[in-house]
């Protein structure tokens, strides 16, 4: 990974201008195995341990004096000297990535009780690995359930359609994880962040989205289990691209915003309370083409009922509200009756390809070079690049409702209902 010119103070700032909450991750002296850790902080000699405290531990915790500390410390006050008096006050930090292995582990445990011996209130974030089962993540649970169970665990995984449909239930509460035979227990402390997920198999088509969408809607249904979850990557530069799902494509011009970022933008509303909805139905027996999640705002009443209708066919179902409140109904979408629909188009659809610079006179035969206005029409009629995108949300005012009503999920679609009391 690279910077790219943007350190700790800038990506803190950036999280505070978005509303957002920060989240980074440190090094712990161990180089992920996908380098087949080249380095591993040497720990054999006094020196050597000296080495790393004053390195990495002394690094993570002057890291969050500058986040944390009063203008009076000596970080708080660099801080305050760069512009930014108040604290950022950082929550969350993670300790390395998609790592594993012994060296790992005891490099994580003395950072883990620096950090909090001195910062009892930041919440350590841990790892499960690249994988989601298999020897690497039972090895680290393992490690986490014995020593780290009041860690949020960070879990990372790229599957398929099938996948995302079929795992809807991953993280109910009577769920395995891990070699040890413990489930997904809220009476234990241990809570997860999917901090990496997407079908990257099918370069963000329409398809995916929907798998996506969901597996999405098992997660919030999940929320007291799993308390934060990240698609990834975020963005990708048209022309060099190094993986093959990307919530957002750009290139020196405009942008595109893929499918999959249309249902993240959707599913991003959302109350503080999920409630129990039944499923719909077709016929006499639950519909499996069907998902969804409800939430409520307790402080507004607001409900908001995020679907995927997965089926290439509309679907007209019945919505009780179980209450004689009247609401405001509005539904936003997206649907695409052909799956396989990028939004970014093809790879070499981007502004500085060769294809879409060349002189188009080139295409131009000889003989017909010469002739009036023969430029300007080969320009017309010249390679450009579009960025409109094929699939964008729609919004459908329902009007009031009250008790009972009818809902029409378009085909393909993945949307939320949003229901606004009124007085």
């Amino acid at each position: 990974c690279s910077s790219d010119l943007v350190g700790f103070y800038e990506y803190l700032l950036m999280a505070e201008a978005l509303g957002a909450t920060p989240l980074p991750v440190l090094n712990n002296g161990v180089t992920c195995q996908f380098a087949g850790h080249q380095y591993v902080a040497p720990l054999d000699t006094e020196e050597d341990r000296a080495r790393f405290n004053s390195i990495f531990v002394q690094d993570a915790l002057d890291f969050i004096e500058f986040c944390n500390g009063p203008v009076d410390s000596k970080w708080g006050a660099l801080r305050a000297e760069m512009g930014h008096p108040e604290p950022f006050n950082l929550k969350y930090l993670g300790i390395g990535n998609e790592n594993r292995g012994d060296a790992f582990w005891e490099r994580f445990d003395i950072m883990y009780n620096a950090v909090k011996e001195k910062y009892p209130e930041i919440v350590v974030v841990s790892t499960s690995g690249a994988a989601d089962a298999g020897k690497e993540f039972d090895a680290n649970m393992k490690e986490i359930d014995s020593k780290y169970a009041n860690t949020i665990v960070d879990e990372h995984y790229y599957k398929n359609n099938d996948w995302f449909y079929s795992h809807r239930d991953r993280y109910n509460s009577d769920k395995v994880r891990g070699a040890e035979g413990l489930t997904y227990d809220r009476n234990r402390p241990t809570r997860v962040f999917v901090g990496e997920f997407a079908n990257n198999m099918t370069n963000n088509d329409y398809a995916s989205a929907m798998a996506e969408a969901a597996y999405w809607t098992g997660l919030e249904r999940n929320s007291d289990m799993v308390v934060m979850a990240a698609y990834a990557p975020l963005f990708c530069k048209k022309g060099y691209n190094k993986w093959n799902s990307n919530l957002i494509w750009f290139d020196n011009r405009g942008m595109w915003r893929s499918c999959n970022y249309y249902y993240q933008k959707l599913f991003s509303e959302a109350g503080d309370r999920a409630f129990f909805m039944s499923d719909a139905m077709k016929g006499s027996a639950p519909d499996t083409t069907i998902y969804t999640s409800p939430t409520i705002d307790t402080a507004t009443g607001e409900i908001f009922i995020k679907f995927v209708n997965s089926e290439a066919v509309d679907k007209r179902i019945t919505v009780n509200t179980g209450s004689g409140t009247r609401y405001e109904a509005e539904m936003e979408f997206i649907s695409s009756h052909d799956t396989s629909l990028k939004n970014q188009k093809e790879q070499n659809y981007y502004s500085s390809h060769p294809d879409y610079n060349k002189d188009p006179m080139d295409n131009v035969p000889p003989g017909m070079k010469e002739r009036p206005g023969m430029r300007e029409m080969a320009w017309r009629f010249a390679k450009r690049v579009s960025y409109n995108e094929a699939v964008v949300p729609h919004t459908v005012d329902l009007g009031t409702v009250k008790g009972k009503f009818e809902l029409t999920m378009p085909e393909n679609s993945v949307g939320i209902l949003r229901l606004k009391s009124v007085k």
